[in-house]
């Protein structure tokens, strides 16, 4: 595998649900977190997204995820990062949520860089170039399996 961006971090009471596990829709959230932290810390964009600074946006054109183990407030947790698939247009980031080095939880999501239209819409654009040699050190490497999910 390439390099694997890590955030640490630790859930609270306020992202669980009545059965004291942390709620589903908060892993989405986590990921966007993680995926905020990776474009400043490695493509040194000063807003989450490359939008602000030069007019292109990312929109997720799809997200998946799997849950191996519960989470549940208190938990101090790991959100590991790395790029599945670096496209012409897109990327997909697949995600490890680990709890002292155990998987918990697996999201895939695909990001498409775009650009606004007139009409609303967006227009996939290719990646930047001075971006990819920032995000070449995170792609899995050709022998790595991409995440696989059961359902």
């Amino acid at each position: 595998m390439g390099r694997v961006f890590e955030v640490p971090f630790e859930v609270h009471f306020s992202h669980s649900d009545s059965t004291g596990l942390a709620f589903h829709p908060y892993f989405f959230g986590w990921a966007v977190d993680t995926e905020e932290a990776f474009f400043r810390r490695v493509l040194h964009e000063p807003v989450f997204g490359p939008g602000v600074t030069d007019g292109l946006f990312t929109p997720m054109a799809g997200a998946k995820a799997e849950f191996a183990a519960p989470v549940r407030p208190g938990d101090r947790l790991v959100f590991r990062l790395w790029i599945e698939r670096l496209g012409r247009t897109s990327i997909r980031f697949a995600f490890e949520l680990t709890k002292e080095g155990r998987p918990l939880v697996w999201i895939a999501e695909t990001l498409v860089f775009c650009r606004p239209r007139s009409d609303g819409s967006f227009e996939p654009v290719e990646i930047p170039a001075r971006f990819r040699p920032l995000l070449a050190p995170y792609v899995r490497d050709p022998g790595t399996a991409e995440l696989k999910f059961r359902s």
